[in-house]
């Protein structure tokens, strides 16, 4: 019976609201359109790949609040070498080793000198937005071009399906691979369960640990080579509030912020349902302040119900 409640428990939020946006698209004019449903797509498709890469230091126990200015730092770096000194490929794969980088910074803090997740991402955050400023000068880089191919895609009827939204289906299903099919997978899982019981299993804790921030930092490097794709400008306030976006993506398709629990396919679906409520919040005429209204609203009734649900498991 008790393990019946924490079931429901976990899963009443979701229901209430799929439910409740259910209802919103039902009530809007056109939305179930495929212009409008690819435009969801497109719009989810940086959230999306940061949430991918969030699912992994979540269900791993940790979290990541420096996804974000991780975006504006590898933006930066990017498109000052791709503009300036070098191609789209050398630099895009600067871009993405910086930012596994960035992320493995913070996992060698975590894991490492076991410093708190919640502060060290934090800690970060300013740096690296920091850094990004520090970077740019303060100025941002405009006009860059060298992803653009990135915005251009597959016509279907009227509609053009940008190349970036199937750079985040891919990425979504890889991540999911890599959880579900692979012996690292896992030991991700068990680390956040236990990370004790993990240990004395023979599992290195701490390797995976960062392993889970790395590519965190990773999916940040490739959603700041999307974003470059899409708005084609790169400033220190790049990304900002992603990292709230991608939290409660994650928590939306049912992964845990305690560790141990959730699927990246999960986290995508949750991405996708909440960009259809900002899409809703856009078409209504209302102030995109109320995206980050929901998105915080969001996190905390998901962070209650799974709290509820994992008491007796602590007792």
């Amino acid at each position: 019976m008790k393990e019946h409640l924490r079931t429901v428990l976990l899963r009443l939020p979701q229901f209430l609201l799929m439910i409740g946006g259910l209802i919103l698209m039902w009530r809007t004019e056109r939305f179930f359109t495929f212009h409008t449903l690819g435009s969801i797509l497109e719009l989810a498709s940086i959230v999306g790949v940061l949430a991918a890469g969030q699912t992994f230091v979540l269900i791993g126990g940790g979290f990541d609040l420096s996804q974000g200015a991780i975006v504006a730092l590898t933006a930066a770096s990017t498109a000052w070498l791709a503009k300036d000194y070098t191609g789209p490929i050398p630099a895009a794969l600067v871009g993405l080793g910086l930012g596994a980088m960035l992320g493995a910074i913070n996992g060698f803090f975590v894991a490492v000198v076991r410093t708190n997740a919640f502060v060290t991402t934090l800690s970060t955050l300013l740096i690296y937005r920091g850094a990004a400023f520090v970077l740019l000068g303060g100025q941002p880089i405009s006009q860059v071009m060298a992803f653009a191919r990135l915005s251009a895609g597959i016509t279907l009827g009227r509609t053009v399906l940008a190349f970036r939204a199937f750079v985040f289906l891919g990425a979504a299903l890889l991540a999911w691979l890599v959880l579900r099919q692979t012996v690292f997978g896992q030991y991700v899982y068990a680390v956040g369960g236990n990370a004790e019981a993990a240990r004395l299993a023979g599992v290195r804790t701490v390797r995976v640990r960062v392993a889970t921030f790395a590519l965190s930092g990773l999916a940040a490097g490739l959603a700041a080579i999307l974003w470059l794709s899409w708005v084609r400008v790169a400033k220190p306030d790049t990304g900002t509030n992603l990292e709230l976006d991608s939290i409660a993506a994650c928590v939306v398709g049912g992964v845990s912020l305690q560790g141990g629990a959730g699927s990246v396919l999960g986290a995508a679906a949750g991405c996708l349902l909440l960009q259809s409520l900002a899409t809703m919040i856009t078409t209504a005429g209302l102030p995109d302040e109320y995206r980050t209204l929901v998105a915080g609203s969001v996190i905390l009734t998901f962070a209650a119900a799974d709290a509820l649900a994992r008491r007796g498991e602590r007792r």
